[in-house]
């Protein structure tokens, strides 16, 4: 005869990122340390929220690291008349934190 067993474990909320998911989103942060939170979910085609993905890298041990930024027109003088066309910044880089203290 079989027990009828509660299985507790198709209860609750199921999880938006399955795991499969969420190494994806870690190999292309390991490919691209500074893509954006956009960026992965428009690459991976993903169908979660900004947050979803932050809570995800965060739990896979990423922080953010910003750089200070440097105006490249402060590299030229203005008297000479030249003006520098402005190119994408880089801005910061994701790196996974050592389980050290």
């Amino acid at each position: 005869m079989l027990h009828n067993e509660t299985r507790t474990y198709l209860r609750g909320r199921k999880p938006s990122l399955i795991p499969d998911g969420i190494e994806n989103i870690d190999h292309l942060i390991q490919k691209q340390p500074d893509i954006t939170l956009k960026e992965i979910i428009e690459t991976l085609g993903l169908h979660v929220s900004d947050e979803t993905v932050r809570k995800a890298i965060l739990k896979l041990g990423y922080v953010y690291k910003k750089k200070s930024l440097h105006a490249s027109e402060q590299e030229c003088p203005r008297c000479q008349g030249k003006e520098k066309e402005l190119g994408q910044t880089h801005v910061g880089i994701r790196y996974k934190q050592s389980g050290l203290s």
